[in-house]
């Protein structure tokens, strides 16, 4: 109503969006009074039912404030709205940062709701944040008659419901803490406020070390040098692994996880990885420096450095394409033009298959050169252990004519002009491939 009356003295547009969760017996009757309400107020009115789903297990209280505000996204920007006002007020905040603190979130987490936040390109206002719940209550009591004839404010009974975090607090956890500390509210949308800023300097400095820390590394770009980061203090290090993390649109890991990616990161001799499984990523150790790998493992049934299972394909006939489809290894064979390669004739002679290395393999990689083992060569060729799990191997019945990474065999019949294999891997990893 207030937001109303601005709006007209201002000549500024303004809507009532209304969300229908469908969670209570009186939905129907909220969503009529927000109807008639706008109707009273002279303001268009729109309103969007939604399901929530709580099946990822993240409770019904979480899953209900997604849904929220996924509707109010899509109703402003169909009415070409840019922001949308918040009717959270320092109870609400005050509830937020106990709620909050005894989940045990950070200074980020405890700064409680911003004044103004920006989410899917929406940008949303609480202007009542420092304003209590009986000031509001006082006003709509007040005014409220004259601004909006035969309105009667609703009280959600979820509320005060003790099944609920929330509810607890308000109906249990606040009203004694009030009657030895009746200034709390005060108090605590000060400390947000306090921890706000404090996060803020938080940032200002994670965000100082990463510039001395990162490298673009190709082919691994984004990378961290580990002897830098260690150079760091411990408290500064978790910083940093947060930051670079979230730039990389990853959600933040446990305490626990990066406390031990960090205690790995500490002990670990220089030439051992390290791995973080992190949702569709690892977070690895190649050499002095930090990698973010995306690629995941590869296709298939696993091996490891020194044997294990492995799925082939097998009975592949070249017939003078540029490149076959290998479903098994994810990937494409391709069969390129090149001033010297691999005789054509004789890669028609006879089917040819994909494997994965099973351990021991060897490779000639020039005709004055012996042959030498595939890990070897691999290691200098500075391809990490993880990668080279993801690149096949190319073979004429026992012999192997090429392994992908390092190139061909020297000792497979070669013609000017020739055939040059590639192959080319639908999730490639940052390794550059031959």
């Amino acid at each position: 109503m207030l937001a109303a009356s601005v709006a007209r003295e201002r000549g500024l547009a303004l809507h009532v969006f209304h969300v229908h969760h469908g969670l209570h017996a009186q939905a129907d009757e909220w969503a009529h009074i927000a109807s008639c309400l706008a109707e009273r107020l002279g303001l268009p009115f729109v309103q969007t039912r939604v399901t929530v789903d709580t099946s990822d297990g993240r409770g019904i209280e979480a899953a209900a404030r997604v849904a929220r505000y996924a509707a109010l996204a899509d109703m402003a920007r169909a009415a070409g709205v840019r922001h949308i006002l918040l009717g959270h007020h320092q109870d609400d905040q005050v509830e937020t940062v106990l709620l909050r603190l005894l989940r045990g979130a950070g200074l980020d987490g405890v700064g409680g709701m911003a004044a103004q936040s920006r989410l899917d390109g929406i940008d949303y206002l609480r202007p009542w944040l420092t304003v209590p719940r009986s000031r509001i209550q006082e006003y709509l009591r007040e005014y409220g008659p004259a601004l909006a004839p035969g309105y009667v404010a609703v009280s959600d009974p979820s509320n005060l419901d003790t099944r609920y975090a929330r509810g607890a607090l308000r109906g249990d956890v606040l009203p004694a803490i009030e009657r030895t500390w009746p200034g709390y509210r005060s108090t605590l949308e000060r400390f947000a406020r306090l921890a706000t800023e404090s996060a803020e300097v938080l940032r200002e400095v994670a965000a100082a070390d990463l510039q001395a820390v990162r490298e673009r590394v190709p082919p691994y770009d984004d990378c961290l040098r580990v002897s830098a980061l260690l150079g760091l203090s411990e408290a500064r290090q978790i910083l940093v692994l947060r930051l670079w993390l979230a730039e990389h649109g990853l959600t933040m890991p446990s305490e626990a996880r990066l406390l031990e990616l960090q205690r790995q990161l500490q002990r670990a001799a220089r030439d051992r990885q390290i791995v973080l499984q992190h949702e569709a990523v690892h977070v690895r150790r190649f050499r002095d420096w930090l990698v973010i790998d995306r690629a995941g493992d590869r296709p298939g049934d696993r091996s490891g450095e020194d044997g294990g299972a492995a799925a082939d394909a097998a009975g592949i006939v070249w017939t003078g394409g540029t490149d076959i489809r290998i479903d098994s290894h994810g990937g494409t064979l391709q069969f390129l033009s090149a001033a010297q390669g691999i005789d054509p004739e004789w890669l028609r002679g006879g089917p040819l298959s994909i494997a994965w290395r099973r351990g021991r393999e060897r490779l000639k990689v020039g005709p004055a050169t012996p042959s030498r083992s595939l890990k070897n060569l691999y290691q200098e060729r500075g391809i990490p252990s993880w990668e080279r799990e993801r690149l096949p191997l190319v073979y004429r019945g026992d012999i192997l004519i090429y392994a992908a990474g390092l190139g061909i065999d020297a000792r497979v019949p070669q013609t000017e002009p020739g055939i040059r294999l590639n192959w080319v891997a639908d999730r490639p990893g940052a390794t550059v491939v031959s």
